[in-house]
């Protein structure tokens, strides 16, 4: 039977008991069904079977889905591995033990469940396995110690009062106390044979807590060979936590090998490669060696490479603030908090990331959650640190600051918060140069503010309309000439950072003549739509890419497109806008931190982090901006409302429509503000896997001239040369665009056309273009595109 085949016939089966109570997916029903229907799976299928019952039962199920990743990252690892009996101690219904099964042809499997119905169900999809219905704890001691697999997804961060007694190398009994899943990988790991081999699923705490066993683990003959991350989301719904995969061995080891997982099949191969060969990569994306009991998480790992790159680019030495301060002094929890009076000092917030100020009038928390430090102003101007420990590089050194653990700054870690730090000469400079800027935004308010006195002058009395319209001649000579020029010159250049996608409709509106104002105002509705399908696909392929994230919206996006009669087969303006509205609504919540835990919010920041391939998240955050879906509702507001009027649009009605459509323009471009000088639209031209890492040579799709520069990128991903992505900086990681974005060559000439996916007509999918007159449309089969709607819309 094909795995499409039995996920069909599955899914089928929920689908008919949608709506029912939760009960009517209790696995011991399940596997009656599946008996009565002679339903039965190939060992590789039981995963999907997981994965389906728990996406349909919610949190009413303890079974946890199966990460599409895992089965071929085990695979591999197993793939050299002899085995004649493997044991899951936490198997519910056997899709690890599957395969485990598949990659080593082990002539025993023996599964533990605590769920006797879950049991029951493993033995209808797995009756080759010997299954054990009890507690792992009661059931482990009466193994031998001949497993040459060990394999698991252990419970959570689940409290026990349990404890167990264990040989270390020395012959000496020592007790074990723990969460239950760290005692049960204890336990199941000293059953291992001389030979065997341990995989088990933890969570992150695994490294940090203080119950965690992993001090013991060298004591008791075995090390950690590897630590695979497996990133936040990875579990949804169960958990968005991220967890790590963990090799263990007997011997003792002092080195452990690190990486992070990811959907692309070919950086997963890439690293476990590495890690067969023993091999270090470039950085954490690729595999890199730590000292397994130092290691506190992936997430330190990247910060660390981040700022050793950050600080490269900022050209200036590296100073703790220990060194910078004459003194450090702590808010209390205590009524009418008071800090001394001091000259050159800066007050930093222990919590959250508000910003870091200079006088207590600009708190907006609570004294006790701030830590005054006295500058030396031998050393540093208080303001200049102050300014970088609020720009992109600071918050993050802020953020990291408290490692994870402690979800706040003491004064330990405020002593050891970093600062790039040049001469104050320099100093001095750029605070002028800052304090220029505000002079110069102070005379831009002022025009703004006599703009908005003239209109609500002439709506306050119509009588005055002549004394106001003298008043705007005066203003418009006042801001002629070098202004307004300023303004096209600062535009030319803003449309040569951003994206080619959509930054070629724009220089198709400039390059029309300037009388032609309906050809204008058509561009730039064009461009709006455009906008609109480009920051869509983004989101969604940002989703779209975390199966378990996207599976926990794509019901509710589907329902929302119902109510406004819209789809994915025929998208609109509409459709995009909707999507952008959504998804952006997701991802704010994401990145939202009012209200949440620490160690949430820190999680959550992860998951964008991850979907976006976006350590800084200023991409995220951009396609989040209220900013952003309020253009795009106003600008499709118009389109709706000029399309329908349906009359003869005249001149001068041409010339308003395309001067409001134009400050739209402007709106959009102060809402983007810097984010494509980091984040670049690419097309790989190549790959050769070299030195354990990927080089990619890539077409830079910045601007609107499609002669677009190349270069060669050092990256943990193999770009595919028919997709699109998205590289934020100089990270090694990139975003995969679905392919609802098509760039083409053009038919007679070298340069290249941008097509956006518009709908599905019968077996064909139709793009446009909107800026390549020539060749407007491309219409014809193309199932890449059709799975991609299916699955986004299904």
């Amino acid at each position: 039977m094909s795995e499409q085949s039995f996920t069909s016939k599955l899914r089928a089966i929920f689908e008919e008991r949608r709506g029912t109570h939760v009960s009517s997916y209790d696995p011991t029903e399940l596997a009656a069904i599946l008996t009565e229907r002679q339903l039965f799976p190939q060992l590789n299928e039981i995963p999907e079977l997981t994965n389906l019952l728990a996406m349909y039962s919610g949190f009413h199920t303890s079974l946890m889905p199966i990460p599409h990743v895992l089965p071929a990252v085990i695979s591999k690892i197993l793939s050299t591995q002899s085995a004649n009996t493997i044991l899951d101690p936490c198997a519910g219904v056997g899709s690890l033990l599957a395969i485990a099964r598949q990659a080593t042809s082990a002539k025993r499997c023996i599964g533990y469940n605590s769920s006797r119905s879950e049991g029951e169900l493993g033995k209808t999809l797995f009756p080759e396995a010997e299954w054990f219905i009890g507690q792992a704890l009661e059931l482990l001691p009466h193994h031998e110690n001949n497993l040459d697999v060990v394999i698991s997804l252990l419970p959570f961060s689940v409290p026990t009062n349990e404890s167990i007694q264990l040989l270390d190398t020395a012959g000496n009994q020592i007790e074990l106390k723990g969460d239950l899943g760290n005692l049960i990988l204890a336990a199941a790991m000293a059953r291992l044979s001389e030979n065997g081999v341990g995989l088990f699923v933890v969570p992150p705490s695994f490294f940090h807590s203080t119950r965690s066993i992993i001090k013991h683990i060298p004591y008791l003959g075995f090390s950690l060979d590897a630590a695979l991350f497996l990133p936040p989301g990875s579990f949804s719904p169960y958990t968005s936590i991220g967890s790590y995969l963990l090799v263990v061995k007997k011997g003792l080891k002092k080195r452990m090998f690190v990486g992070e997982l990811t959907n692309d099949h070919h950086t997963n191969l890439q690293i476990l490669e590495n890690f067969s060969k023993g091999e270090q990569g470039d950085s954490v994306d690729l595999g890199c060696y730590v000292d397994a009991l130092e290691f506190r998480g992936v997430d330190l790992l990247r910060a660390k490479d981040y700022f050793e790159s950050a600080s490269k680019h900022f050209g200036f030495p590296t100073f703790v603030l220990e060194d910078l301060a004459t003194e450090i002094n702590l808010g209390r929890l205590a009524d009418g908090v008071c800090f001394p009076l001091a000259s050159n000092a800066i007050f930093i917030p222990m919590i959250g990331r508000s910003e870091v100020v200079d006088s207590i009038e600009e708190f907006t928390l609570k004294a006790q959650n701030y830590a005054q430090v006295i500058i030396d102003p031998s050393k540093s101007y208080a303001k200049f640190v102050m300014q970088f420990l609020n720009s992109e590089l600071g918050m993050k050194i802020r953020e990291w600051a408290p490692s994870g653990i402690i979800p706040r700054l003491n004064k330990g870690s405020l002593k050891k918060l970093q600062v790039l730090m040049p001469d104050l000469e320099t100093q001095q400079k750029m605070l002028e140069i800052d304090t220029r800027f505000s002079a110069e935004e102070n005379i831009l308010l002022g025009l703004q503010n006599d703009l908005t006195k003239l209109r609500r002058d002439l709506w306050k009395s119509p009588q005055a309309a002549n004394m106001v319209s003298n008043s705007l001649e005066v203003f418009s000579e006042r801001i002629a000439g070098v202004l307004k020029g300023q303004v096209s010159i600062g535009l030319d250049q803003w449309i040569e950072t951003i994206p080619f996608p959509i930054a070629s409709v724009l220089r198709a509106w400039q390059s029309t003549a300037s009388d032609d104002f309906k050809a204008k105002y058509e561009h730039l509705l064009h461009f709006f739509e455009a906008t609109a399908e480009f920051l869509g696909v983004i989101l969604l392929s940002a989703f779209y890419g975390n199966e378990g994230l996207y599976d926990l919206h794509k019901v509710k996006l589907k329902e929302s497109m119902a109510k406004q009669n819209l789809s994915f087969q025929r998208a609109t303006f509409g459709t995009w806008k909707l999507v952008v509205e959504y998804l952006g609504k997701q991802t704010r919540s994401l990145l939202q931190e009012n209200g949440k835990k620490f160690d949430d919010a820190k999680n959550d920041r992860s998951i964008c982090e991850t979907i976006f391939a976006d350590q800084t998240l200023k991409l995220p955050r951009l396609l989040c901006s209220k900013e952003i879906i309020d253009v795009l509702q106003k600008t499709n507001s118009m389109r709706n409302n000029w399309t329908g009027h349906g009359g003869i649009v005249g001149q001068e009605e041409a010339q308003h429509r395309n001067e409001q459509l134009f400050g739209q323009v402007e709106k959009l471009r102060q809402a983007m503000s810097d984010v494509w000088d980091t984040s670049v639209v690419v097309n790989a031209l190549n790959c050769k896997p070299r030195k354990g890492v990927f080089e990619n040579e890539i077409a830079m799709l910045k601007g609107s001239n499609s002669e677009f520069l190349k270069e060669s990128r050092t990256m943990s991903t193999w770009l595919d040369i028919d997709s699109l992505y998205i590289i934020n900086g100089k990270q090694e990681r990139a975003l995969k665009l679905l392919p609802l974005i098509s760039m083409k060559s053009s038919h007679g000439t070298a340069k290249d056309a941008c097509y956006f996916f518009n709908k599905i007509e019968k077996d064909k999918v139709r793009f446009v273009s909107y800026h390549f007159s020539n060749r407007p449309e491309l219409v014809g089969p193309n199932d890449e595109v059709f799975d991609t709607i299916k699955q986004l819309s299904e």
